[in-house]
């Protein structure tokens, strides 16, 4: 994963969603010519680790933004009253409440966090702020090592993926699984795995579901990263990256109702030429009788409500 150390602004692409009586919600690309794109301001975070993963909030004008250095963990507070003139304005420290920061996600006034454990195999968090006065609201145990957290469009769930990753010797490898909170419901959660799928595997398998690791169950090797909810609020997408997959959710009942393995891609084919050497030091293009996996991320839906990963 890349590091950044400072945010630029620039001007967003905005896509709409238009419907009808009869057809679906439908993303239509904006009609904006990005070599116009510009900064209009910047500002520098610490060192290696800050400045990872943004959430904004229109209601304060505020950006939190993660930030792991330096020995702290924390979720710096930046104004961008006046974009051209971001400032950094303060911190929530993170440590009093866990470990390493991954995500943040900001609806109607509430920030949401997930925090590792002191050990990443241990039980995370979801620790839940007013972006008002940074007064803490809720802290909610999830899944080990929750790696993105979002809320709904609606802002009724807010829903984390624990990915559950082994140590590094792979004597510990907790269950993967995602966390669904209701937010009116004084932020209960329910935690889910993929357990009941364990049946599949077999024909999963044969078609690109990928789990391989060592004496590892079914649910401990499904390692859920990244999710995106339907703008509708009632399904959410859970990508497994080291498992070629995603998996389909229905927020209401909490429930797990599919996995979809993503396949393979042929290095035969003349379309997905490769240059599989970097020893040659020329850029060769062939054909090759391997296959390989897609190593998935799912885009934004429309008229999601969640926080953008920004590298520069």
């Amino acid at each position: 994963m890349k590091f950044i150390y400072s945010i630029l602004f620039c001007s967003i692409a905005i896509f709409s969603c238009k419907k009808t009586d009869t057809t679906p919600v439908i993303p239509e690309p904006a009609q904006e010519d990005i070599a116009g794109f510009a900064e209009v301001g910047s500002i520098t975070l610490s060192g290696v680790g800050a400045a990872e993963i943004t959430a904004y909030d229109p209601s304060t004008k505020r950006l939190f933004v993660v930030t792991n250095a330096g020995g702290s963990s924390r979720i710096d507070i930046v104004d961008l009253a006046n974009p051209s003139a971001p400032a950094l304005i303060g911190n929530i420290n993170i440590l009093p409440y866990g470990s390493f920061i991954n995500s943040v996600s900001v609806f109607d006034g509430k920030l949401a966090a997930a925090l590792e454990g002191t050990t990443k195999t241990d039980q995370g968090k979801i620790v839940i702020f007013k972006t008002s006065d940074y007064s803490l609201l809720k802290q909610v145990t999830v899944g080990p090592l929750p790696d993105m957290v979002t809320f709904s469009a609606d802002g009724k769930y807010i829903v984390s993926a624990n990915e559950g990753e082994p140590n590094d010797a792979y004597t510990i490898d907790p269950v993967g699984t995602v966390s669904i909170i209701t937010v009116a419901d004084d932020y209960a959660v329910v935690t889910v795995d993929f357990a009941s799928f364990a049946s599949q595997f077999a024909a999963l398998q044969s078609r690109g579901l990928r789990i391989f690791g060592p004496g590892a169950t079914f649910a401990q090797d499904i390692e859920p990263e990244y999710v995106t909810i339907s703008s509708d609020s009632r399904t959410a997408w859970v990508t497994l990256q080291e498992n070629n997959a995603f998996a389909k959710i229905d927020l209401p009942s909490k429930s797990v109702t599919a996995i979809f393995p993503l396949g393979f891609k042929n290095y035969s084919l003349a379309e997905n030429s490769i240059d599989p050497s970097d020893k040659d030091l020329v850029i060769l293009p062939g054909q090759w009788n391997v296959k390989g996996m897609y190593h998935a991320r799912l885009p934004r839906l429309c008229g999601e409500q969640k926080n953008q990963r920004h590298y520069t």
